[in-house]
């Protein structure tokens, strides 16, 4: 199970020496200004017991995205770690190398 945590542990920056920052001006920068404004205009519509159940939503929903997209990612490396084992296994076809 050590190879999952190592997976893991690259996942969430902990090996990674250097952090990402969001790009200004780019779609994800114009996503994120968006689902907030529409967020804060929804909220300021709600009374105090409804915002706290909007914000235990938001939180669960952004939970579960970070849990989706750490399984999306380890997948995706699983799939390359894979794809170099394959080829490198040169036993695999149904023709022979020629050997000199």
């Amino acid at each position: 199970m050590q190879k999952e945590k190592l997976l893991s542990e690259l996942y969430n920056g902990n090996l990674c020496p250097i952090a990402k920052e969001v790009v200004q001006g780019s779609e994800y920068q114009k996503c994120m200004d968006e689902l907030a404004e529409i967020e804060e205009k929804f909220s300021s519509q709600l009374d105090a017991e409804k915002k706290e159940k909007l914000q235990d939503f938001v939180t669960a929903q952004g939970k579960l995205s970070c849990i989706n997209a750490e399984e999306r990612f380890t997948q995706g490396f699983r799939m390359g770690a894979k794809l170099i084992l394959e080829i490198m296994n040169e036993d695999d076809g149904e023709l022979e190398l020629l050997k000199n």
